[in-house]
Order: structure tokens, then C-alpha cells, then sequence
């Protein structure tokens, strides 16, 4: 059945929230509702029932969460692998007998029982939500994409010919799965994701990148949005969209939840849904259906009005041309500094460990006097808590006229706390960032510390350059990454690296480097990559400090002759002298391969650095 033409002849409806509904029907304690797919299935036909009923012409399976985490959690052992892919095939199996039971139920009664939408044949898609992932480094990215394709695959097995993603955050997973099935069958393949109410995914992809990764695909059928927002924002976001010859289904949840004794509980408000679904529907939506919160009852209104008319014609809003859409970096000077080549200077500041901002303030003083281009303020690193780096860096900032750089942590905000902590910033006029994942919190810590995660990196990049080009683009926020030149497999990071540069970073900032061999894996890199790329260099300040960087800090390699030439028995002024002279030597050597230095202060022993940059000038013998 050609399904792109069936979604174009005339609006459809689909079914409502199976899950919210589900817990009404028999409460909190029920358990998932995917678990009654083999225990009690008579329950999940009588919902399908009653959707189909009220008027939907489409029913998803109760497959939502057919996955490892929800299927096999209770056993007290970890199955097989084997066993785990078997369990899910079950499930989903078991959820499509249960669909065609219930259409065939409701499609048998005589005239007199039809439902609204009249003889025409109930069709079923099979859902696929996003799988849990703990974003461990173990976790193995071929499993989870088997794990994916097993639900498609008992889908297709049962004659299920629409397969639909279901509260996605982003394509990263969508994608190589509906290639596959695009590879076995001619399925229809619908992608959904959940956007918040600036229509941004939990991943920080926006509506309008969504809309344009489906219109590139060629394994991507229709476009859909459900769940994040209720039918009034769903509306705003949407007639903001150019959807082309997608075809676009629209499924938000009946509004927003209060919280009652752990219950998320919705207003019935059949009414108010319905009318905001017809301002929806004249957007040329395809599709119409519900998420969490709405019943039989929202479906019912919405058939009864909306049902089988003639999709709408849909808003052609005005391109912008790719040169009105560009993001302008000329009116930040130290993205010019790059751009023309000028060796740039960054300098790092640990934030204090206390309220106290005198030592800060003293050193970033010498800092800018010694002619730095840029002071950048750790963010808590080694998972041990420090002053805020954005408080520290707009206070810095705006006490000395300097630009100032913070690192932000994927670590402690979730993506909230990530976007909020921009804005602010932004408000603040901090237009640089160093982007990380973050050091782990350290393990002694963990059973009172937790970390987060919900970005890494590269995904927050993505989410920052999608607000550079929607929100900053005439003063944009520039950003760089860190470099592990010191990875096992060089070849993984010069991967990371060409996808933070797709991601928009500017720069990278590298860890302290002492070795030739390191300058070398460097510059390979940099010829591979075309990135520019910050060396860093932490002055060694006494035997002992050589010693321990040496032993201790994973990833830095201190050679041998660097750490002998130190004493034990040199005094303060006398090892700092040594490690002044060293710094001066690897910034030399470094000056073929590197766009820039990024010195890291011992202690904020800023003078150091000041000596350091007077030497490299030749102010200084």
C-alpha cells in the first residue's frame, strides 16, 4: 500500500496516550503497560477498542517501551544477550496480535456499531520509543542498535507496514535503524521527537533541523511532534515550519500535568484540545492524535470534527537566503585573531575554592598586563567543587576589561541548567566558551554526588550552534573544545575532532605538552583535521611537582630529561627558574604546529607567566 498517498487524500486520525490512560484504568501500581502485552493483553485490546471506537483511523502498538529496560529489569539475573533480543521480539509480536484483534473486533461489528469512522480499515503503525541508555563508555553501540532493529523487525514480521519512532530527541539512532528496514521492506517510516515550548529536543536539536535531516533522508517518510508540549505551544512551533512534501503528524499532549502523591494527573479538557487541534490542523498537518493525557474522550472530539476532510493546504512562509541565515564572527576579535593567523595567548585561572576572589583578581590582573589575549576559569575540574567559572568569568570580565573565557561541564546541569547557564551568560556579555564533557566525579564521592550527563560534548556544541544560528547569529557565541592528543588510538580523536569542528567549535586547547612525540601526534592532527588548535603548557615549579605530573596525572607524558633537570634541594626561585625556562623552550618548539599557547598557572603564580611571555618576546634574557 503506498501509505504516503493514503496520509495525502485526507486528514487521519490516530490514537491517544496509551500509557497515561493505561495508569487511569488500573493504576499507578499496574506496572508498564508493555509488561501486560504477555500478562494480560485483554487489557490493552479493550484501550485499542475504545480508541478505535472514538473515531481513530490509526492504532500504535503497545510497544512503547519494549525494550531490555522495561522487559527484563525485574529479573533478579541479567539474561543472555540472546535471551534479551527474544524476550523483546516476544513482546512486540504479542503487541501486534493484540492491535489486529482489536481492529478486527471493531471492523467485524455490523453497520449499526460502527465507530466514526465508518467501514474504512483500522491501520496500525508500530511504535518505537527511545531505548534508556546509561551513556557509559562499556556501552556498546551495536547492541543497541540490534535491540532497535528486533522491534522493527517483529513488527515487519507481523505485516506491520508503518514503523513509528516515537519521542526521540534527535536522528542518531533513528536513522541507521530505518535504513534497514528501508534495506528489507517498503514500511512506511514515521520519526517523532519531543520538543520543549522554544521547540528544542532534550539533545538540543531544533524543529527546524529535524525538519531539514527528514527532508534529506531518503529512508525517512513523515515528520512528526508529540509529547514536550501541549496542542497551544505545539501550534506556535509548528506554523514557525516549512514541512516541503513530508508527511507531518501532530500528537501533543493534552496540556500540561499537575503532580498529585506521584501521580501526573491531566485536566479533561476534550473542548479546549479540540479547538486548538483545528488551529493545528490548518497547518496542512497530515496526521492528528494525542499524547500523554488525552483519552478516548479527546479522540472522540477530535474525529467527530477533524476526521477524514481534506488535509489543508499548507503555509509556504518566505526562505531566508543562506547569506541572511549566516552567523556573523566578524565583530569578535579574538575569532579574528585566529582567522588571520595571530598566535593568540590564553591563560588559565582556577576559580577559589572559597568566597574569596582577591588571589583571583590579583592574578588576573597580571595576567592582562603581561598581554594576554584571553583569561579562561576552570569549571570545577576533577569533579571537586570551585567558584562558579561564569560568575567568575563575567566578574573578572567586567572589574578589568578583559575577555574572559569560561569552561562549561556537561557534568553537573542537566540540559536546562545548560541552556539557562548560556542565556545568562549571554545576558552578561561572555561571548567564549571552552566546552567539555567533564572530569568524572571522583568515586569516594559517588554515593552522594551525581552526575548528569545529559550532554557530552559534541551534542552540546550542536545544541549552542543551533542557538548561534536561531537566536545570536549577529553576535555569536564562539566556543572551542579540548584535545586529547595523548589518546590511545589517535585516529578516534582526529574523529572527535572533525565532528566538534561539524559541531562549530573554532578552537581546541590541548593539556600541557613536553614531549617531541606529543608535538608530533599534534601536528598529524592538525594536517588531518584542519582544526586550530591551542597548545597548553603548565610550568613544572619544583622537583617534586615534575615528579608527581609525571607519575600521577594520567595522559601527560613528562620525558626524563625534562624532570632531571630539577633538584630536590633547589629553593622556591630557583626550580620556578627552571620551569620559566623549559615553558619558553616547548612554546619554541611548539611554534610550527601551534595557533596559539594556553598556559595553565601553578597556583596562580601569574608572575611566572608574565617572565614566561617577556622571555618568548625577547623583552627578557
Amino acid at each position: 500500500m503506498d501509505f504516503h498517498k493514503f496520509f495525502q487524500t485526507q486528514r487521519r486520525i490516530t490514537d491517544g496516550a496509551m500509557g497515561t490512560y493505561y495508569s487511569t484504568l488500573y493504576g499507578v501500581n499496574a506496572g508498564a503497560p508493555e509488561l501486560a502485552n504477555e500478562t494480560d493483553p485483554f487489557r490493552i485490546q479493550r484501550i485499542h477498542q475504545e480508541y478505535i471506537r472514538a473515531g481513530a483511523d490509526i492504532i500504535r502498538t503497545n510497544t512503547f517501551a519494549s525494550n531490555k529496560e522495561t522487559l527484563c529489569s525485574h529479573l533478579a539475573d541479567t539474561p543472555e544477550r540472546s535471551r534479551i533480543l527474544d524476550r523483546i521480539y516476544r513482546n512486540v509480536s504479542a503487541a501486534c496480535r493484540i492491535a489486529k484483534a482489536a481492529a478486527e473486533a471493531e471492523y467485524s461489528k455490523n453497520q449499526a456499531d460502527l465507530p466514526l469512522n465508518g467501514s474504512k480499515e483500522i491501520y496500525i503503525a508500530g511504535d518505537i520509543g527511545p531505548i534508556p541508555e546509561s551513556g557509559r563508555a562499556d556501552e556498546n553501540e551495536d547492541d543497541i542498535l540490534e535491540e532497535y532493529r528486533t522491534m522493527a523487525k517483529a513488527f515487519l514480521d507481523s505485516g506491520i507496514r508503518v514503523i513509528w519512532f516515537e519521542t526521540f530527541s534527535d536522528f542518531q539512532r533513528i536513522l541507521p535503524v530505518a535504513r534497514w528496514i528501508r534495506s528489507v521492506s517498503d514500511a512506511f517510516v514515521m520519526a517523532s521527537f519531543s520538543v520543549n515550548p522554544f521547540g528544542f529536543t532534550k539533545s538540543g536539536v531544533s524543529m527546524k533541523n529535524l525538519i531539514k535531516t527528514a527532508e534529506e533522508s531518503s529512508v525517512i517518510d513523515g515528520i512528526g511532534f508529540n509529547c514536550g508540549v501541549g496542542p497551544t505551544h505545539l501550534r506556535k512551533l509548528l506554523q514557525q515550519q516549512n514541512f516541503g512534501n513530508l508527511i507531518v503528524s501532530a500528537a501533543p499532549n493534552s496540556g500540561y500535568a499537575d503532580k498529585f502523591q506521584n501521580r501526573s494527573i491531566y485536566q479533561e479538557n476534550t473542548d479546549y484540545f479540540n479547538l486548538a487541534m483545528k488551529e493545528i490542523s490548518a497547518l496542512g498537518v497530515n496526521i492528528l492524535g494525542g499524547c500523554c493525557g488525552t483519552t478516548p474522550a479527546h479522540i472522540r472530539k477530535l474525529a467527530g470534527s477533524l476526521g477524514g476532510a481534506p488535509v489543508a493546504m499548507r503555509p509556504v512562509f518566505s526562505s531566508t537566503s543562506a547569506a541572511e541565515n549566516a552567523v556573523n564572527y566578524q565583530n569578535n576579535l579574538f575569532w579574528r585573531q585566529l582567522s588571520s593567523g595571530q598566535k593568540v595567548i590564553i591563560a588559565e585561572i582556577d576559580p577559589p575554592h572559597n568566597g574569596d576572589s582577591a588571589k583571583m583578581e590579583e592574578s588576573a590582573a597580571i595576567l592582562k598586563e603581561a598581554g594576554v589575549h584571553m583569561i579562561t576559569f576552570s569549571d570545577s575540574p576533577m569533579g571537586k567543587m570551585r567558584a562558579d567559572s561564569i560568575s567568575s568569568a563575567i566578574k573578572i570580565g567586567s572589574r578589568l576589561q578583559v575577555d574572559t573565557m569560561p569552561h562549561l561541564s556537561c557534568r553537573d546541569r542537566n540540559v536546562i541548567g545548560l541552556g539557562a547557564s548560556i542565556l545568562g551568560a549571554y545576558m552578561n556579555g561572555l561571548r567564549h566558551f571552552l566546552i567539555v564533557t567533564g572530569d568524572p566525579v571522583p568515586s569516594d564521592s559517588r554515593d552522594i554526588i551525581t552526575s548528569v550527563y545529559d550532554f557530552n560534548s559534541i551534542k552540546f556544541m550542536q545544541y549552542i550552534k543551533q542557538m548561534n544560528e536561531e537566536h545570536f547569529s549577529e553576535d555569536p557565541i564562539v566556543y572551542g573544545g579540548a584535545l586529547n592528543y595523548g589518546r590511545k588510538n589517535i585516529d578516534v580523536e582526529i574523529r572527535r575532532v572533525k565532528q566538534k569542528c561539524e559541531a562549530g567549535a573554532a578552537f581546541f586547547l590541548t593539556q600541557p605538552v613536553y614531549s617531541d612525540e606529543d608535538i608530533e601526534r599534534i601536528r598529524r592532527i592538525k594536517e588531518e583535521t584542519g582544526a586550530k588548535i591551542i597548545c597548553g603548557i603548565l610550568p613544572l615549579v619544583s622537583y617534586r611537582n615534575a615528579v608527581f605530573m609525571q607519575n600521577e596525572v594520567a595522559g601527560i607524558r613528562v620525558p626524563d630529561e625534562i624532570v632531571r633537570q630539577y633538584d630536590p634541594d633547589m629553593d622556591r626561585s630557583q626550580a620556578q627558574q627552571v620551569g620559566v625556562d623549559i615553558a619558553v623552550q616547548i612554546a619554541r618548539k611548539l611554534s610550527s604546529v601551534s595557533d596559539g599557547l594556553y598556559f595553565m598557572i601553578p597556583f596562580n603564580r601569574a608572575a611566572m607567566l608574565a617572565q614566561i611571555l617577556r622571555k618568548l618576546r625577547g623583552e627578557d634574557s
